[in-house]
């Protein structure tokens, strides 16, 4: 089941909140109100709410009853958002609206896509704008295709000692063993109509991108 978050209107993919309209969504913080504005009501709303007005904010209780969170808090409201998304059953999460701002913020949504508990319930979270698509692939063998969209798809190695194989790639490779901090696997492309990837060990983040307009 999916279910789409919205976070802010930074860097949106083209038409997603009227294409996606009648998918489940939930509103993080100020994504609530972008929601409310485009005439679709979220399945929940998280957050402080520190990023709207009074006026907004009295708007939002009054048309969703929110409840806000204090603003000191252990997570963030996208972690949180993350988190109810999950416990409502929810196995495929898409998150918009989530980069363009604060590095910290950023560095966040990423230790998120790395939380061990939701990688060992196979839950697909993924980090998307108008220029990329992000999530974090296991061990095991994944399938990617082709994309006039995402031309440039690259693996970041997040633990030690990545082990590696890429088939149907501009560059391919066999069991390359790949250690943190390596950038050997940047900016590749997809040659054939399904390429396969292979991770013998480890995890990598996946960054499918293309160069701005």
């Amino acid at each position: 089941m999916r279910i789409n978050l919205l976070c802010s209107d930074r860097h949106l993919p083209p038409q997603v909140l009227s294409t996606q309209k009648h998918e489940h969504w939930g509103g993080i913080d100020r994504g609530t109100l972008i929601l409310v504005n485009h005439a679709i009501t979220p399945t929940f709303s998280i957050g402080d709410f520190d990023s709207v007005s009074e006026e907004e904010r009295q708007q939002l209780k009054h048309q969703l009853n929110i409840k806000p969170v204090k603003a000191e808090k252990d997570d963030t409201d996208l972690a949180l958002g993350v988190e109810e998304a999950v416990h409502r059953g929810f196995t495929q999460i898409h998150i918009y609206g989530a980069t363009g701002g604060r590095l910290d913020h950023f560095m966040g949504v990423m230790q998120i896509l790395q939380k061990p508990k939701y990688i060992e319930r196979n839950i697909s979270i993924s980090v998307e704008d108008d220029q990329n698509e992000i999530k974090l692939l296991k061990q095991g063998t994944h399938k990617i295709q082709k994309s006039l969209h995402f031309p440039y798809v690259s693996f970041i190695p997040v633990t030690e000692n990545v082990v590696l194989s890429l088939k149907g790639f501009k560059y391919n490779l066999n069991k390359q063993l790949l250690e943190k901090g390596s950038t050997l696997t940047l900016s590749n492309e997809v040659k054939e109509a399904v390429a396969e990837i292979i991770l013998h060990d480890g995890q990598v983040l996946q960054m499918r991108s293309k160069d701005a307009s």
